[in-house]
């Protein structure tokens, strides 16, 4: 993985690992898995610290619109606000630093070594007008003909405002192909390892402020509306320690995990 570490060293400006100042542990087992990456932690916002009420009367969060937004109109959780608020931190800091490629990884991120051999021509058929990139996502792996036909049935309920997605966004939610090494993004989960450019990070922005998004939803609102330049690598090239829900999670419960999508 040395080879791949170099090269993302090389290509970004910035490379962050989201952490909390209490999670010594997990920084500790990112470190050595991520050994010869030359990453920051960020110390990102701790639903232990929060206090949504007072968020809320300062107008960085809006819980009115966080309820709008969510496609089935659920509240975020005190765990999904601090991840939400942590993310647009970085958002901020590629602005005021004028960053132009930044790399986002989750400190329980875990690399697969032999997906990772497929970087460098990855990143090389990433078009001149890129704005995001998932490395690591869950999420329509492969789209089976079950997605497709379920995909069919949303159309007419969209077309009748039935469903929370527009007919357009309906239609962006399968990857399609791009490159032998990428496909344009479609409906992803998760944050734990995507790229953003310096023009991606002023949409992320505007949208999360005040925060009402989901982190991993924010990306998704913004790819289904056709206004970020998005790609995904054909194969994850970073999985997750714990998926959000699980056991270990320090976004929020498995319940709430299991209707997000």
């Amino acid at each position: 993985m040395r080879r791949a570490y170099a090269l993302l060293n090389r290509w970004f400006d910035r490379i962050w690992v989201v952490t909390l100042a209490r999670a010594a542990d997990r920084q500790a087992r990112v470190a050595e898995r991520l050994r010869g990456l030359d990453f920051h932690f960020h110390l990102g916002a701790d639903q232990a610290d929060l206090d949504l009420e007072a968020l809320s009367r300062a107008g960085s969060y809006d819980p009115r619109r966080a309820r709008a937004v969510d496609r089935h109109g659920r509240p975020m959780t005190p765990g999904q606000v601090g991840c939400a608020i942590s993310h647009r931190q970085l958002y901020e800091d590629a602005i005021r630093s004028d960053h132009r490629r930044v790399l986002v990884l989750e400190d329980d991120v875990v690399p697969d070594a032999a997906a990772l051999a497929s970087l460098p021509a990855a990143l090389a058929e990433l078009p001149p007008e890129w704005e995001l990139a998932y490395l690591g996502w869950t999420k329509f792996e492969q789209v089976t003909l079950g997605d497709r036909v379920k995909r069919a049935a949303y159309l007419p309920l969209a077309a009748l405002g039935v469903l929370h997605w527009t007919p357009r966004q309906v239609l962006r939610l399968h990857p399609t192909p791009f490159s032998p090494n990428l496909r344009r993004a479609g409906y992803h989960h998760c944050t734990h390892a995507y790229a953003f450019t310096g023009s991606a990070a002023g949409k992320l922005l505007a949208e999360q402020t005040p925060v009402a998004h989901v982190a991993d939803h924010l990306l998704i609102h913004l790819v289904l509306d056709g206004r970020l330049s998005a790609f995904s690598t054909r194969r994850s090239l970073f999985a997750q320690e714990h998926p959000p829900g699980g056991p270990g999670s320090y976004v929020g419960s498995s319940a709430n995990a299991a209707r997000r999508g």
